[in-house]
């Protein structure tokens, strides 16, 4: 049984907090930020959460976090349990969100009955331009298991980041992937309709107040209460020289073998 049907097979549900989030109003406006992995969007989702007017942007939809998140938000169904997070994680001004991959989205959704519930988010399409960077990026995270600077990494994932080598099959399935996902949100898009706001994660290397203030006029935010935290974000970038040699040698190698 697929592990979303398990879940919601026969869930433990708290009544007191099911009956208080039936009780409370949906969002005013509520977005998915439609994403490929390492696009930037954990360190934007943690912006867009400390600001507090986007409610708080996180990955909802993985089933391997539903466990954790419907403790939050109980739900009977898929489509109950989404309405109830995002009523739970919205702010004051009426917005909330969250952040899935391709695969996710169409798992969980899968699984969905309510598609006029579905029709009614705006969508942000969060993708990066260079592809072969983003592989390589991909590649180290998963190799190792360093994904985030938020999350204390043991020596032994340490070490095998320090002395991860480069492997160009493994780069080019992780290529694959991003390609199959972003071919997958296309499609999705393409064949209901949609037109959603597209946002890089090179635009967000560039001005990452202009990409929120960009975010916050599509979901009905007001773009003059958008700022910088003065804290910043605990999330940081991790590459190291090795990302920038990896992926200019993957672009080469990978075009080479397109034209062998």
């Amino acid at each position: 049984m697929n592990k979303i049907a398990e879940i919601f097979y026969n869930p433990t549900i708290d009544i007191k907090r099911l009956n208080a989030l039936q009780a409370q109003a949906d969002p005013a406006s509520r977005y998915v930020i439609a994403m490929t992995p390492r696009s930037g969007s954990t360190y934007l989702c943690d912006l867009m959460s400390s600001i507090s007017r986007f409610g708080q942007p996180n990955e909802l939809l993985n089933q391997d976090g539903l466990a954790k998140h419907i403790k939050d938000a109980p739900g009977r169904t898929p489509d109950e349990y989404l309405r109830h997070i995002l009523r739970n994680r919205q702010t004051d001004n009426g917005v909330s969100g969250l952040k899935t991959s391709w695969f996710q989205f169409e798992n969980f959704t899968g699984y969905m009955d309510d598609r006029v519930y579905l029709a009614g988010f705006k969508y942000i399409y969060l993708t990066r331009r260079n592809l072969a960077a983003q592989a390589v990026s991909l590649y180290k995270a998963t190799a190792t298991g360093v994904f985030h600077t938020d999350t204390e990494h043991s020596p032994e994932a340490l070490a095998k980041l320090h002395d991860l080598e480069y492997d160009y099959a493994t780069i080019k399935y992780w290529y694959d992937h991003i390609v199959v996902q972003e071919k997958g949100w296309q499609s999705y898009f393409y064949e209901n309709s949609i037109y959603p706001l597209c946002i890089s994660y090179e635009d967000i290397a560039e001005n990452v107040v202009k990409v929120l203030q960009r975010i916050a006029a599509y979901v009905a935010a007001n773009p003059n209460t958008v700022y910088m935290p003065v804290q910043g974000s605990i999330i940081k970038k991790i590459s190291d020289q090795r990302n920038d040699q990896w992926t200019r040698r993957f672009a080469i190698e990978l075009s080479l073998n397109k034209h062998a």
